[in-house]
């Protein structure tokens, strides 16, 4: 559709506006513009020129003419909304009843009560929404800046009546909400009427014992919240690893892997650095994603979903089908979100090796380990000791940043115990910073978002040679001292040094301090 109407996502207010003013829909049956059956279950126009369509059949040839017959009925289209086909048929039934104001008096306070949630978790930047429904009572928690937090607690009832209307929302569901089985779903912006910021909602309902369940909701923003600035400077990389990340999208083609646990913002760092690698290449090159589903809109990528699965059989094999499609749609760059398989993980070096630049991640605790993962997965000796091929390996955690305005100075006593902290602190305790649990009127309880602890490896041959041979000792010192290797835990050591981050969240995210004896301190301190 050659749409010069401002395309507006629907809020709340304005999903409520609809409502009240159904008797105004002029694509009725029988209204000032007739539309056929099959039009307006894809269309529907209110008098004032507001047009709604599904997200899905946005080009659909029956939509291109509506624009010039509602003109020639005097009705001048303003503005264009694409929302879901299920919200075009409740206002069609809304104005069948002869109703105004359906949104607040026909079945949809509960969903109004879960969006009510859902902006209340935008406001206070959480990145999940965990409900515990137990046999009498539920619990409903945020996780903010990593901490799960209490929020309130709601009736059994009431939370199982919010749960199933949660998942009924979604765009992207199976057919039934079933309460004892475990089912995953997504609510986009497209399908709903999202808080501002909000792109999607990923869904996992599990069942608990004694007739409970469980729903995690993955807040997926059109921005990170834990940064503000969205750009890889942003995200607390060392200027070492940034460089070696330049150098990784700089290689006309190879193999670059992201590893770390579930949380660690992976997905975030791929979508920068994809982003960025649009940019430098003045916009000129073809990203093609395949992702399970899309987490984030990236800019400049075709992000191709997997869909119409209903096993994890299924869903592997369609997920290594999008990657073959992928390779034969003239990509440059590809980026399989995740090496899931032994399959998928031989489609990206296939990739690599016929010419292409290749971005994944994959669940590894170390940059290194990333290596033995490969291996484990049945990749050739040639390929990994290829440094034109595995071109990149990058590990990262995420820490809690404290607040600058509140942090406290360092309290040994209050510290607790903490392995080798008296050691690898030494001669920089007054550098050193502690959060404000009650925080001030800049941050939530003492901290002030969240930055990526990382380390990057741009291997050479002889880094490879090393690995391939199991002389990890060997590898991992010729990483640090000519390759400006820096592991996790050393960046989080400069990190607390600095004052940037708490001893205790260094050690809660990477374990106790190790690897630092004082010639080495001296060296990443050098580093700085």
């Amino acid at each position: 559709m050659n749409n010069k109407a401002i395309e507006q996502e629907a809020d709340t207010s304005l999903l409520q506006k609809w409502f009240q003013q159904v008797n105004t829909i002029v694509t009725v049956p029988g209204g000032k513009l007739d539309l056929t059956e099959s039009q307006r279950r894809m269309a529907l126009l209110f008098a004032d020129g507001s047009l709604l369509v599904d997200a899905g059949n946005q080009r659909h040839p029956q939509l291109i003419s509506l624009r010039e017959v509602a003109r020639r009925k005097g009705i001048a289209v303003k503005k264009v909304h694409t929302v879901s086909i299920e919200l075009i048929r409740q206002l069609y039934d809304e104005a069948k009843k002869g109703n105004g104001g359906g949104f607040e008096q026909h079945g949809l306070p509960m969903q109004k009560e879960w969006l009510s949630i859902l902006e209340e978790a935008v406001i206070r930047a959480a990145s999940d929404i965990h409900i515990y429904v137990h046999a009498h009572e539920a619990d409903i928690r945020f996780r903010v800046n990593g901490d799960l937090l209490q929020i309130r607690q709601i009736s059994a009832n009431y939370a199982h009546e919010l749960l199933a209307t949660a998942y009924n929302m979604a765009d992207a569901a199976d057919a039934t909400y079933r309460l004892y089985d475990y089912q995953a779903a997504r609510i986009s912006s497209i399908g709903a009427p999202l808080p501002k910021g909000l792109q999607a909602v990923r869904l996992q309902a599990n069942p608990m014992g004694n007739g409970g369940r469980y729903l995690i909701a993955r807040l997926l923003y059109a921005e990170s919240r834990w940064e503000k600035a969205l750009t890889l400077d942003g995200l607390g990389l060392h200027p070492a690893q940034l460089r070696q990340l330049a150098r990784m999208r700089q290689a006309p083609e190879g193999v670059n892997i992201i590893s770390g646990p579930t949380g660690s913002g992976k997905s975030t760092t791929l979508k920068l650095l994809l982003e960025a690698l649009y940019q430098e290449r003045e916009e000129r090159i073809n990203i093609l994603t395949i992702e399970d589903p899309p987490e984030y809109e990236i800019r400049g990528a075709a992000q191709l979903p997997v869909t119409n699965v209903d096993s994890e059989e299924e869903r592997g094999a369609a997920y290594r089908k999008a990657i073959v499609a992928a390779l034969r749609s003239d990509p440059d760059v590809i980026m399989p979100g995740e090496a899931r398989d032994r399959e998928v993980i031989r489609l990206v070096f296939t990739a690599a090796m016929t010419g292409h630049q290749v971005w994944t991640s994959l669940h590894a605790n170390s940059a290194l380990a990333i290596f033995d993962r490969l291996r484990d997965q049945g990749v050739e000796s040639y390929k990994l000791t290829d440094p034109s091929l595995l071109t990149g390996l990058m590990a990262q955690r995420l820490v809690k940043k404290l607040c600058p305005s509140c942090s406290l100075p360092l309290d040994v006593a209050a510290l607790g115990a903490l392995p080798r902290f008296d050691e690898v602190s030494e001669g920089f305790r007054t550098a050193i910073r502690m959060a404000n649990p009650t925080g001030c009127p800049e941050c939530s309880k003492g901290y002030s978002g969240r930055m990526i602890l990382a380390e990057t490896v741009c291997p050479d041959l002889d880094f490879l040679l090393h690995m391939q041979q199991e002389e990890r000792d060997q590898a991992l010192q010729h990483w640090q001292r000519h390759l400006d290797g820096l592991t996790l835990m050393e960046h989080g050591w400069l990190r607390m040094i600095q004052g940037v981050v708490d001893p205790r969240d260094v050690v809660d995210r990477l374990g106790r301090f190790h690897g630092l004896c004082e010639s080495r301190r001296s060296q990443v301190f050098a580093m700085r």
